[in-house]
């Protein structure tokens, strides 16, 4: 043996069958089900529909026993019953995504999980420094994916026992590398032909380059989505425009402006106007975006339909119930730095940056400086591929001690297209007024904001 393990194999696999039974399966089942409802809360339906999450596996016996061999376990376990808390994923689960924003929405949503305190009988919390981020840094092999460690409990006669799965997070093309290649080629202790690891390593490469191709494409659909739902294409919509849609086809009209009044009504927490309008879309057909029956857009469509709805104006938007009321925030911000007024904005929209000010800085510095070296010139080019080079560019500033992910520098950026200064080179300065600005128009359609309030998101944010 490669180890010295203390136990046979025999002895070994009778031990884990039972263990298995009585603890992993469960475990995985738990741990699978709470992620399921926690990304249920936690998304709407419109991202909730680009993420997977996967039944989960536990180890193989086999599997287990070779990674047991190996000199960095076999040395730290004297029994049987060390094994769970040296080896880390015997149970496995996995998130899948169609692009690289919306692994970071789930990256953002499971790093809020409560971190696992010893004495717990966790339904789904996070296991301190377990976070490894193979994005960033990937495997030589070529492996990309998020990975970390969530604990969950299980019955152990009166007690409970807590068990460590390990979550993986990762694109669909990433999942795809990772089924092509895993099992031929991931054998613990073993090394791959170097032909086979060359090959690998350029298939992850490629997948690599698409998956940032496919990021650029939800952009720009997401880009159209709010061009659609926000604003008008033709600029204000005419009464007689309306009025001809409405003739045109009132039956549908009607089915839809009343599917919103009851929607609306029924509404318990905010949703993204988006989403709404997604809903609408999928319920009666990709037809009804043409226009929205004269209304040039879904936000005039939505108003029009319900007279009194409450609908933030700052883009992204969102509707708010009838008795929506975040009087009741908490006083004290759980994140460091980090002004206790804004969070009503994170309750609204879980991909709004809570960064420190230095990150805060070191984005708007980003920007500020790719910015001077997009071609506004050209107009063959949209502003949404201007984003793109933009954010792509400035993620490339990055430095080791205050590093900004493409996500948040994305969604800074948006402020300056929102606002109609996404068209010229812009200072540091300039880009922080944008989006302080921005941030506070969005803040003041949801909740009041007192002038020592506003003082603190303004210390915040420049």
């Amino acid at each position: 043996m490669m180890g010295n393990l203390p136990f046979e194999y025999d002895e070994f696999g009778e031990w884990f069958e039972v263990y298995r039974k009585k603890f992993l399966e469960p475990a995985r089942e738990s741990a699978a089900r709470a992620l399921n409802e926690h990304l249920d809360a936690e998304l709407p339906e419109i991202e909730r529909v680009r993420v997977k999450v996967s039944p989960g596996r536990v180890k193989g016996k086999e599997r287990t026993w070779r990674k047991l061999e190996l000199p960095k376990y076999a040395d730290k376990i004297k029994s049987l019953e060390d094994i769970p808390d040296v080896i880390d994923d015997l149970v496995g689960l996995r998130v899948t995504c169609n692009n690289k924003s919306d692994v970071q929405r789930v990256v953002d949503i499971v790093r809020a999980l409560d971190s696992f305190q010893v004495g717990a009988e966790p339904v789904l919390e996070q296991q301190d420094n377990s976070f490894r981020d193979y994005l960033k840094d990937p495997k030589q092999s070529g492996y990309r994916a998020i990975h970390v460690n969530l604990c969950t409990s299980v019955s152990a006669g009166l007690k409970r026992k807590v068990i460590t799965c390990e979550l993986q997070i990762r694109t669909l093309l990433q999942d795809g590398w990772g089924e092509l290649t895993h099992e031929d080629t991931y054998k613990p202790g073993s090394t791959p032909p170097a032909l086979v690891e060359t090959l690998s390593r350029r298939m992850a490469d490629l997948l690599a380059a698409v998956d940032d191709i496919a990021q650029d494409l939800r952009q720009e659909l997401d880009r159209l989505s709010t061009v659609n739902v926000e604003t008008s294409r033709g600029g204000a919509t005419t009464s007689q425009a309306v009025q001809a849609a409405i003739a045109e086809k009132p039956g549908l009209r009607d089915a839809v402006m009343e599917h919103l009044r009851n929607r609306v009504t029924a509404l318990e927490k905010p949703m993204d106007l988006a989403s709404l309008a997604w809903e609408v879309q999928r319920k009666f057909g990709q037809e009804v975006t043409q226009g929205w029956f004269g209304f040039g857009n879904f936000k005039s469509l939505l108003k029009d339909s319900v007279p009194d709805v409450r609908v933030t104006d700052e883009p992204p938007s969102y509707v708010l119930p009838g008795d929506y009321d975040n009087s009741a925030t908490k006083k004290v911000s759980p994140y460091p730095g980090i002004p206790s007024v804004v969070l009503p904005l994170r309750e609204l929209d879980r991909s709004f940056p809570l960064l420190s000010s230095d990150r805060m800085n070191a984005a708007y510095r980003q920007l500020a400086e790719a910015s001077q070296c997009v071609n506004w010139n050209d107009e063959t080019t949209n502003d949404i591929a201007r984003l793109n080079e933009m954010t792509r560019m400035a993620r490339e500033l990055n430095t080791e001690d205050l590093a900004i992910s493409r996500t948040h520098l994305d969604y800074i950026a948006k402020s300056l297209l929102f606002s109609g200064n996404l068209g010229r080179p812009l200072t540091e300065d300039q880009i922080g007024s944008i989006y302080l600005t921005s941030t506070l128009n969005r803040l003041r359609s949801v909740t009041t904001v007192s002038k020592r309030q506003l003082d603190a998101v303004k210390k915040w944010l420049t």
